[in-house]
């Protein structure tokens, strides 16, 4: 077990025996620690460390709920559980973005995309017809180069309208 396998272990454990004392005022303070290790954990992308964040969540959210009686206190960490434990999945579920040197290099979708978006503003079909990409290629790099600041996006009825950012 690592370092910080043993923090997170210990943390857990800290937490549900203040949570078990009803000392509501160390059980804040080990969820907002918990907090600042899935956000630290988050920013710098330590997959394995957002795992066990991951699995301390999950644990202390299980043994609290498995308690009879669950009063207004409890109920409200476990809420807040809850939503760390959604903060950590879509932590956990997020890829960093490509760099825009390897989603533009030239013979790539996004390069492409980009090239047929010059003419003006097109949606997806009208993307898949002046690229020759398929249907799902172009609708994959799509959110790739909006999160890159690549194009802008906009609803047009059923359809979505992609343009090339300016400036």
């Amino acid at each position: 077990m690592s370092k910080l396998d043993s923090a997170i272990q210990r943390l857990g454990d800290d937490l549900l025996d203040a949570i078990g004392r009803q000392d509501w005022a160390v059980a804040d303070a080990e969820l907002e620690t918990l907090a600042q290790e899935a956000v630290a954990a988050t920013v710098a992308n330590r997959r394995d460390d957002l795992a066990a964040l991951a699995r301390l969540a999950a644990r202390c959210h299980t043994a609290l709920s498995l308690r009879d009686d669950l009063g207004g206190e409890d109920m409200h960490r476990l809420g807040q559980l809850r939503a760390l434990a959604v903060m950590i999945a879509a932590a956990r579920g997020r890829t960093p973005p490509r760099p825009d040197e390897t989603l533009t290099a030239p013979g790539t979708p996004g390069a492409a995309v980009l090239s047929a978006l010059k003419t003006g503003p097109q949606t997806c079909p009208a993307l898949v017809e002046a690229t020759g990409l398929s249907a799902e290629q172009v609708g994959s790099i799509l959110p790739e180069l909006r999160a890159a600041g690549l194009i802008r996006s906009w609803p047009a009825g059923r359809l979505t309208v992609n343009a090339l950012r300016s400036g």
